[in-house]
């Protein structure tokens, strides 16, 4: 497997706050893009099944390529694949925009962009993940992924801000030109920085790792998940919650838009915004040592809760307070998800443990955006009144919807805070795995 030159030190997690900052550029593109794409589809056909089929077209390569990904983290190292996503998505996204500027736009091109944001989106975040407990020294850990969530929030934030100004101005040929411009300035910083991110073969491993078979190393990784029962159950916890989640990704902004504006809906998904940057912000100043398992329990549990008050009310200002709350817990749920299996992970098994959770994690979200988008353009489409308070139409059916994925999260919170193997996670201590390569 992969050591690097030196152990965590406070320079490596100035490093990778570094490489965070450049990463956070790329992001910022790809989140304006993802903004513009959804927009177009769901305008232009005005069925939530069209926006749905552009959400299954940004996570299912991922979902695929994300165990491969892990294999060659866990071999090469992290570094070479944070650069090549970068170039990948330049490459993919200047086919798209040459496509366009001699064509008409259809919903081919936004598909195909939706696919190339989830390539590179499986290529970087696992290894920006396995990165961070190599560079930064473990005290500081839970602060490096609170960095690292602050700037994917603040980047989700801004998307939609500058991808609106940008639409407002033009079509989504202007969207993907301003990807590709994020990734242009993307690859030179993180040249400058490369040789602060090197790494070097372990002789001892080296020959091993040339014998060993890609379905080897990934079956490796698959034991040692099934070995572990504490992480394995993690996994499967956030299967359920992710297909609640999926839902409420796919029916939240026709619900808000089948009794608000356009500009309230844009004011609330500033304020959601606000929470996870705020979050992030927090969570990269806490650190992390006990009871994590516990925050992200209840964290979750709040999600559920603001998900469902979502559902039950249309008034805009209690609907701000729960979307701005769900947008705070987001950031200390994933922060605490990711020091659980950093802290809980041997060093060697890393990319391939974040990779294989990651395919399982995310497994439900494309089937929960199908079900939803067909789901809810059935029950639109027959006015059938579910929940007489909420009413009938679109409002009511949406809002039943929402009410059904709160629900889940929820009781799926209270079930695992039962199962033993997740409250292993407390009873173990934070030393149980050693972290130096």
């Amino acid at each position: 497997m992969i050591t690097y030159f030196s152990k965590p030190t406070n320079r490596g997690f100035t490093i990778f706050l570094m490489v965070v900052a450049t990463h956070f550029i790329s992001l910022l593109g790809s989140s304006v893009a993802r903004f513009g794409l959804g927009v177009w589809a769901y305008q232009s056909t005005g069925q939530v099944s069209s926006f749905a089929v552009v959400l299954v077209a940004g996570f299912l390569p991922a979902i695929v390529l994300s165990p491969f990904i892990g294999i060659w983290i866990d071999r090469k190292g992290p570094r070479l694949l944070i650069l090549l996503g970068d170039i990948i998505g330049l490459i993919i996204s200047s086919i798209i925009f040459s496509s366009l500027l001699l064509g008409n736009i259809s919903m081919v091109h936004v598909i195909a962009g939706a696919i190339s944001l989830s390539i590179v989106s499986s290529m970087q975040t696992p290894a920006l993940q396995t990165l961070a407990p190599n560079l930064v020294p473990k005290e500081k850990l839970s602060r490096a992924n609170g960095v690292f969530s602050m700037a994917s929030s603040t980047s989700d934030v801004l998307g939609p801000v500058i991808g609106g100004v940008i639409m407002g101005f033009g079509s989504i040929i202007y969207i993907i030109g301003a990807e590709l411009v994020t990734y242009c300035i993307a690859i030179p910083i993180l040249l400058i920085l490369w040789t602060k991110l090197s790494v070097k073969e372990n002789s001892d491993n080296e020959d091993s790792n040339e014998n060993n078979s890609i379905l080897g190393d990934l079956k490796d990784g698959f034991n040692y998940l099934i070995k572990h029962k504490s992480l394995l159950t993690l996994v499967l916890l956030f299967t359920v919650l992710n297909f609640a989640l999926g839902f409420n990704q796919v029916v939240g902004q026709p619900y808000i838009l089948s009794f608000g504006t356009v500009e309230q809906f844009g004011l609330l998904s500033s304020i959601y915004g606000g929470g996870m940057v705020l979050g992030g912000i927090l969570m990269s100043f806490i650190k992390l040592k006990k009871h994590i398992i516990w925050l992200v329990l209840i964290s979750n549990f709040g999600i559920g809760v603001f998900i469902t008050l979502t559902g039950l009310f249309n008034n805009m200002l209690l609907i701000a307070v729960f979307w701005g709350g769900l947008g705070l817990l987001l950031p200390v749920v994933n922060t605490g998800t990711l020091t659980l299996i950093q802290l809980h992970t041997e060093p060697n098994l890393l990319g391939r443990v974040f990779s294989i959770a990651r395919t399982f994690a995310w497994i439900s979200l494309p089937v929960a955006y199908i079900l939803g988008g067909i789901l809810a353009d059935k029950l639109v489409a027959s006015n059938v009144n579910i929940i007489p308070y909420l009413g009938s139409g679109e409002r009511g059916v949406y809002g039943t919807l929402l009410l059904l994925a709160g629900g889940l999260i929820i009781l799926t919170v209270a079930i695992f805070a039962q199962l033993k193997y997740i409250k292993d996670f407390d009873r173990r201590e934070e030393n149980d795995v050693q972290h130096n390569v």
